[in-house]
């Protein structure tokens, strides 16, 4: 069984559609939407030669690449927001933070890396306020 043009684009089209949902880089949205876009002219018998749909590909995807890829991520980003679950609770130092260093402090049955941006060392067993969480780390203040 030979595959049309046709087909081979849409098959391309689609696996990109699928790549970007693991992605979310919209990178391969663009590809997806300039290989679909190249499956339609072929299929409308706009773009017969392999050249000139490869030319309609690169310019569909890299054109609605530079139009539109900023604008949603831009549109993705803002609606995330910086949301911080952590903020405000409350943890136990295990091992003393120094403002140069990092330590460690006990939270929700873990031991957390810590990190402070007061300037003072905070000693082991004090009680400190997380004010925000980046990754694994935590950065706290001193209660």
């Amino acid at each position: 069984m030979e595959l049309a043009n046709t087909e081979i684009w849409v098959i391309i089209g689609v696996i990109m559609m699928i790549v970007e949902i693991f992605a979310v880089s919209f990178f391969f949205l663009f590809i997806g939407v300039g290989a679909l876009a190249t499956a339609l002219l072929s299929w409308m018998g706009i773009t017969d030669s392999l050249v000139a749909q490869l030319i309609v590909f690169s310019v569909v995807s890299a054109a609605s690449m530079l139009i539109f890829r900023k604008k949603l991520q831009e549109s993705f980003n803002a609606k995330s927001g910086n949301y911080n679950e952590f903020e405000g609770e409350r943890a136990t130092v295990i091992t003393p933070i120094s403002p140069n260093n990092e330590g460690k402090v006990f939270f929700r049955g873990a031991d957390w890396i810590a990190y402070t941006e007061s300037g003072v060392e905070i000693p082991a067993d004090s009680h400190v306020a997380i004010k925000k969480a980046n990754g694994i780390r935590l950065l706290v203040e001193m209660i």
